[in-house]
């Protein structure tokens, strides 16, 4: 039985076929496995081509599979699969190649440069080449093929490097080398982020060996027998249970001595990591009488996740994983012992609370009920204050209004009041239940669940208490706690964490993700933007940037546009959906608020537009429904299109939450968060964003 290889792109070509050619498509690689000289396959090599191990095989009348052979292993490379003039058209201009420098599988197109005479003719001014500083060494040291030099050479923009990756003129390793360089990075800095681990010597004719590198492995899978191309072609529509790119891969597999954190922007695959991480520890980790704990912040990604890692793992490996969100958990360990406490959650409920509690304030204190909630949740509940003679030593770094010794004495009793009057009510905050739980550890290590390794997604949105009771939950160790994040996308109001503090040590074991699989590059630059000159903590003390950060699809620019009422807005969102032949199920209308969303539903219902609110507990969307989210809700989801509407002044940011500050400090903490929400929110677009306003628009998009 021969071994079959899948590209990336042969999925990608695959998935625009019909289903039926699909299906047959699927049934000529099955039987091609068995015997690739089955008479009805008509297999044949492509004569007069730019490579010469090109081959093709019969799907249908028209349909045609092109493949790469390596025949004295046995082995063939599916690559494309179109109509018969088209897929011989791609294969007439393509090359197979082992890099003889990184030892990789290259896929590119052998055509003449992207550097078009055009430039020359339209006057633009000749200008130093972007590579200019580079040798050529170096350069095909990063895996440029060097056919592919002169093309290089003569890139003097941005856009023409871009040119190069579009017409897939440059194999996708060499082109993310390029990237770095262009962007400021080192030579040093290029090649050890593409070319980890460089071969001693290589063999260009030795195919398994180069499948067997990562950074073959980002963009082809092998089956080597029937039950493996099966699950491949099962798996295939969502690329992300197949292909992992180098970075990713390495953080997935082997054994971490230690805690390991992971950051990156948004779409760059963090949750994916911490999937197949935790799929990873499953296999190898966990045993029969210990599990890994997947843990969020939020019920609605635990949800997601564990329907995403149904799809990766066997029911062996979920047996060995339990997702859950972190109050869940905590709420459930707590109430096996007798906690006699419920959650804190009702909003309404908490301000009356307040209310009380700031009538213990001193009459000559003038400071505003906001400030002592602010207080509370930035001061006291992260540091476990519960006494006024800790709270005169306690640490206000990053506090707007100083306080001295004798001031602090005096409010105290508001913060003692407010203590006291959860206790009375039989609540508690979820600081204090994580707090209590972790006691109840410390104090108990035989309560100590039975779990080996702990996967964090969405770090940034959890608190100190929330990292100090994991690492009481799990040993120090090897595998022992996996930390996925990003704090531009912290949008619930948490303080910055510092996870040495938190006896979480990560130094030697942190990785950044640069690649944005999911959003388009010209998408992408406008959520960046809206975080121009926000500082960003890196989750341990330090500072996070978008640096390097990219992404490898392009597609239309976003969309900004105000209109003079909300009908109109719903109007342009529906011409929209048509004018781009969209599924409806496969957008979104994103909102500030619960309120808005209702009035952006019911002017949508009046066009006769179905809609599906996603709140959690609702199923898949229904065919033909739009779906609606909150900017919280949207968190962990991605769409084909976004609408974030209402971009309105008031709204976006939401006066509400900004003029709620304390002091000038706040307010701009909670300007940040209302900026990452926009982040969050425009990163949700796989193809098309757009940011659609009514009358007058906020000033975060001028327009």
């Amino acid at each position: 039985m021969a071994s079959v290889a899948f590209s990336d792109k042969y999925f990608n070509s695959l998935s625009k076929l019909t289903p039926n050619e699909q299906s047959q498509a699927n049934k000529a690689v099955m039987l091609f496995q068995n015997d690739p000289w089955h008479g009805g396959l008509h297999y044949e090599k492509l004569a007069a081509f730019r490579d010469d191990k090109l081959r093709s095989i019969r799907v249908n009348q028209d349909v045609r599979i092109i493949l790469a052979s390596a025949e004295k292993e046995d082995l063939y490379l599916m690559l494309y699969v179109d109509h018969h003039d088209d897929a011989y058209n791609w294969a007439s201009k393509r090359k197979v190649e082992i890099n003889p420098n990184t030892g990789t599988l290259q896929v590119y197109t052998a055509e003449e440069n992207a550097v078009k005479q055009a430039d020359v003719e339209k006057g633009m001014p000749d200008r130093p080449g972007l590579f200019d500083a580079i040798r050529d060494r170096q350069l095909l040291q990063l895996g440029v093929p060097e056919d592919a030099l002169p093309l290089v050479r003569e890139m003097k923009i941005e856009a023409h490097l871009e040119s190069a990756k579009v017409n897939e003129q440059l194999p996708e390793d060499a082109y993310e080398g390029l990237f770095l360089l262009m962007a400021g990075a080192s030579f040093e800095e290029a090649y050890n982020e593409v070319v980890p681990a460089a071969p001693q010597d290589v063999d260009t004719n030795d195919f398994m060996a180069a499948l067997a590198r990562p950074e073959t492995q980002a963009h082809f899978a092998v089956a080597e027998n029937e039950e493996e191309l099966k699950a491949v072609l099962n798996q295939s529509i969502e690329k992300w249970r197949v292909f992992l790119h180098p970075a990713q891969r390495r953080l997935v597999e082997g054994k971490k001595n230690g805690a390991v954190r992971v950051l990156g922007g948004a779409g760059t695959g963090k949750t994916v990591v911490a999937m197949h991480r935790a799929k990873w520890l499953a296999d190898h980790v966990a045993s029969a009488g210990s599990k890994i704990l997947f843990t969020t912040f939020t019920r609605n990604l635990a949800t997601d996740i564990q329907q995403n890692l149904n799809k990766i793992c066997s029911q062996e490996e979920l047996e060995q994983i339990e997702v859950m969100n972190l109050d869940a958990w905590v709420m459930g360990f707590l109430k096996k012992r007798g906690y006699d406490y419920g959650l804190l959650m009702d909003s309404r409920q908490e301000r009356q609370l307040w209310t009380q509690a700031y009538s213990e304030k001193p009459a000559g204190i003038d400071l505003s009920m906001a400030f002592f909630q602010e207080e509370w949740a930035r001061v006291i509940q992260p540091q476990s204050i519960s006494s006024v003679d800790e709270y005169k030593k306690a640490s206000r770094i990053g506090r707007g209004t100083r306080l001295n010794r004798k001031q602090r004495i005096e409010i105290w009793p508001v913060f003692e009041r407010f203590r006291h009057l959860l206790a009375s009510n039989h609540l508690k905050e979820t600081d204090d239940a994580y707090r209590d739980a972790r006691e109840l550890l410390e104090a108990n290590p035989d309560l100590r669940p039975n779990i080996c390794s702990v996967v964090v997604d969405e770090a940034q949105d959890m608190g100190t208490q929330a990292f100090l009771l994991l690492r009481a939950l799990v040993p120090k160790g090897a595998n022992d706690i996996f930390i996925v994040g990003d704090g531009h996308q912290r949008i619930y109001g948490k303080n910055k964490v510092v996870l040495g503090q938190c006896g979480i040590d990560i130094r030697g074991r942190s990785a950044r993700l640069k690649v944005n699989y999911r959003t388009t590059d010209e998408t992408r630059k406008l959520a960046v933007s809206i975080l121009e000159n926000v500082e960003v903590d890196d989750l341990d003390g330090g500072e996070d940037t978008h640096r390097f950060y990219h992404s490898l699809m392009h597609g239309p620019a976003p969309v900004v546009q105000c209109f003079d009422s909300i009908d109109q807005q719903v109007s342009a969102i529906l011409e929209a959906i048509k004018e781009h032949s969209l599924a409806p199920e496969a957008c979104c209308v994103i909102a500030r608020t619960r309120k808005e969303l209702g009035s952006l539903q019911g002017a949508l219902e009046g066009k006769n537009q179905l809609c599906h609110t996603l709140d959690g507990r609702s199923s898949s969307t229904p065919e033909g429904s739009i779906n609606l989210a909150t900017m919280h809700r949207v968190k962990g989801l991605e769409f084909d299109a976004v609408f974030l509407a209402s971009a309105n002044k008031g709204l976006v940011p939401l006066d509400f939450v900004v003029n709620s500050a304390a002091d000038v400090v706040t307010r701009r903490q909670l300007e940040n968060e209302e900026r990452a929400l926009v982040y969050v929110s425009l990163t949700r677009a796989r193809k098309l964003a757009y940011v659609f306003g009514y009358g007058v628009m906020s000033e975060w998009f001028g327009v």
